[in-house]
């Protein structure tokens, strides 16, 4: 079954190919524009990149919060591993 989805496509410019283009089409589609990722930093140390979020964690200054896995774990587990406190919700952040 295939989804109800709509995919929308914007042309900005089009033109018929010239003696000067290049006619491998190999080479086609040319990127022109490339998105920069951005990634979230830990709010901790604010240097490596975030890998895990908690919510609503009462010890944090912001809801979400972003921390690295060092800082996480210097910040939440005692040193055995266990957990130092429990009332806050944590997920692994993946950066897409």
């Amino acid at each position: 079954m295939q989804g109800d989805c709509t995919h929308t496509f914007v042309i900005r410019d089009m033109r018929s190919v010239h003696a000067d283009d290049v006619h491998n089409r190999a080479v086609y589609p040319i990127v022109t524009f490339q998105l920069k990722m951005r990634f979230k930093k830990c709010y901790v140390c604010n240097i490596f990149r975030a890998t895990k979020v908690t919510v609503d964690n009462k010890w944090t200054p912001k809801n979400p919060c972003y921390f690295c896995d060092e800082c996480f774990s210097l910040l939440h587990l005692a040193e055995d591993g266990s957990p130092l406190y429990t009332d806050f919700i944590e997920y692994d952040y993946n950066h897409d």
